[in-house]
């Protein structure tokens, strides 16, 4: 029994001090790996959303292909949202945009079709704004080509 009393007695802790000290550095470097992972996260958002929509704009293209039928895409600025309906309104795709990431006011191709064939009947640019830049839809005249691109 006096083994052990005198076992505990010769160990020795850390001080309330040094604790303080240790969990103070410790806090620094978390709010510092907080901070640096933010605009990580904004960008990982905008590089899913380019992806979400050129998939979806694929899917639309090859529904129409497949089906034999027009599809139509309409874009809703004030919803922040698209659409892609079929001939009889059956609803193909309905995407909400991400936070951070809303269609500009100024677009003038609101909506397009896509034919039978995968074309377009229009062509023309949709612009998107995001927090720190611009992501533009551009849909080319004749087969259906379109691009996503940040600008």
């Amino acid at each position: 029994m006096q083994g052990i009393k005198k076992h505990l007695q010769e160990q020795k802790g850390f001080t309330f001090i040094e604790m303080m000290i240790v969990l103070l550095v410790f806090s620094i470097l978390v709010t510092f790996a907080a901070f640096s992972i933010e605009p990580l996260k904004k960008q990982t958002k905008k590089s899913l959303f380019i992806s979400q929509l050129q998939a979806d704009l694929y899917l639309i293209q090859s529904h129409s292909i497949f089906s034999q039928s027009s599809l139509t895409l309409v874009f809703y600025p004030y919803a922040n949202k698209y659409v892609a309906k079929d001939y009889y309104g059956t609803t193909l795709v309905s995407r909400q945009l991400p936070a951070g990431i809303e269609l500009s006011e100024l677009n003038t191709l609101n909506e397009i079709v896509f034919n039978a064939w995968g074309n377009t009947n229009r062509f023309g640019a949709v612009y998107f704004n995001s927090e720190s830049s611009t992501i533009k839809l551009s849909f080319q005249i004749g087969q259906g080509r379109f691009y996503v691109q940040e600008l």
